[in-house]
């Protein structure tokens, strides 16, 4: 018994009625229909050198011929006639080249487009939309800037974990600065109020001038070391509370 052909449509039942080359390979897969315009566009390339490669060569070799038949420089005299001829060598080649490729569009797999989505790519190809050469310099330039986008991320995620820690720790040392600078202050009043008191003197028997204004200084001078003692516990509760966040800040 002879083996099944392959690429007859009629298959056997086994294999789903369909052609073995159906099923027997895997579709070239692209990432984007941006993928097959460059493929399209790189062979439309290749063979636009090759042809211009051709033309010259044999735009020489007539200029050589004419120049040894007359002994002199060589002119091409049928230079429209060869210009027509490249115009329409061109038009084949792109024919070509669009024929084999929507001939291999059974063979594409675009990033899960249907066959409806691909022809619509092939038709946005056949009208002339091609993807600019490949620039060395401008690949180079875009990998440069995305080292520095990262070098600059890597950057900012150091400074996120540490400024919180910084800050803390620059308010404790000015807030620390500041209450021992208060208290210096208020040191240096207490001892020049106490020294003004013991340089005082009162006869016996004899009342100061305007006692009620001297009840009143007494009485004011009472309420502000009130109020600074006050200010001194909530100094200090601010330090307790600023203690614990650097703490808390450096824990983490």
């Amino acid at each position: 018994m002879s083996a099944p052909n392959i690429f007859d449509s009629s298959a056997p039942a086994h294999l789903g009625g369909v052609r073995g080359t159906e099923t027997a390979h895997r579709k070239i897969e692209l990432q984007a229909p941006e993928d097959l315009t460059f493929l399209v566009a790189k062979l439309s390339e290749a063979a636009r050198e090759r042809i211009e490669k051709e033309f010259s060569t044999a735009a020489a070799a007539a200029a050589a011929t004419e120049q040894g038949k007359d002994g002199g420089i060589g002119v091409d005299i049928n230079g429209e006639d060869q210009a027509a001829l490249r115009r329409r060598v061109e038009e084949l080649v792109d024919e070509y080249v669009r024929e084999t490729f929507s001939a291999a569009k059974d063979s594409l797999s675009i990033n899960g487009m249907d066959s409806q989505e691909l022809d619509a790519e092939l038709a946005k190809i056949q009208e002339g939309e091609e993807l600019a050469p490949f620039d060395t310099s401008l690949a180079t330039k875009i990998q440069s800037l995305s080292t520095q986008i990262e070098a600059q991320t890597l950057h900012l995620a150091s400074v996120r974990r540490k400024a919180p820690a910084q800050s803390a720790q620059r308010f404790l040392s000015n807030f620390e600065a500041q209450l021992a600078s208060s208290a210096a202050r208020l040191r240096s009043d207490e001892e020049a109020r106490l020294a003004e008191a013991r340089g005082a003197s009162v006869s016996a028997g004899i009342l100061p001038p305007r006692p009620e204004e001297v009840g009143e200084t007494f009485l004011r001078g009472v309420r502000d070391l009130q109020g600074v003692k006050g200010g001194i516990a909530a100094t200090l509760d601010r330090l307790e509370r600023a203690q614990r966040a650097v703490e808390v800040v450096g824990e983490k």
